[in-house]
């Protein structure tokens, strides 16, 4: 029984250790790498309606050759975004890959919140399977529901050791002198923060303005 109790013990201390780590690696905010990867597999979180138009004219303006194979993650219930990245994958010509993955969707319009806890936890577990699955190098979202599961599952398995993905979080152009829900919970687990408005870096000084991205 006391070896159990150590053995858990010791568990936890390493899983503290790796957290603290993982957490001070991002809040460095160590510029990405990516010029050493002949490709960068990239995981896009696609939300619905604005945050998808959003997110697509940035994945628009990327190398397809040189962000591929690309993942698009979207939600079950979101048909017109599948449809709207195709148009997209469309343009590229088909340089480069590309692969969509449906996961359940976090939360509906109207949801309760005791309930949205077993959404969440659901699309949690189906976030990890593609994570593991994909293990992309670079993640990137602009916030909608579906990105927490995603992003905060990308440094638990970063705290395994499992997954070597680095989050990119870009705030949407309509957040002015607020943060939305996703990004307040995304902040300090973003390995780079970007906003489109220089008074939201006032309050928050991990957040780097590029101006507007879209």
């Amino acid at each position: 029984m006391l070896v159990l109790i150590a053995a858990a013990v010791l568990v936890a201390v390493v899983l503290v250790a790796r957290l603290v780590y993982v957490l001070r690696d991002i809040h460095q905010g160590k510029s990405l790498v990516l010029s050493q990867h002949k490709t960068v597999k990239t995981l896009v979180v696609l939300g619905s309606g604005g945050h998808t138009v959003e997110m697509l004219k940035m994945v628009a303006a990327l190398d397809p050759v040189k962000y591929s194979p690309r993942i698009y993650v979207v939600a079950d219930t979101d048909e017109i975004s599948h449809k709207k990245l195709l148009e997209v994958e469309k343009d590229f010509k088909g340089e480069g890959h590309f692969v969509v993955e449906v996961v359940p969707r976090t939360r509906e319009v109207g949801q309760s919140w005791i309930t949205s806890a077993f959404t969440t936890l659901r699309a949690l577990i189906s976030s990890l399977l593609v994570l593991v699955q994909h293990r992309p190098v670079l993640i990137l979202s602009n916030g909608p529901g579906t990105c927490v599961p995603l992003c905060g599952g990308a440094v638990i398995l970063r705290v395994l050791g499992m997954c070597p993905s680095r989050v990119v979080f870009v705030e949407s152009l309509c957040r002015v002198r607020s943060l939305s829900l996703s990004g307040q919970l995304l902040y300090p687990l973003s390995d780079h923060f970007l906003v489109q408005w220089p008074q939201l870096t006032e309050s928050h000084p991990r957040a780097r303005c590029l101006g507007r991205l879209v």
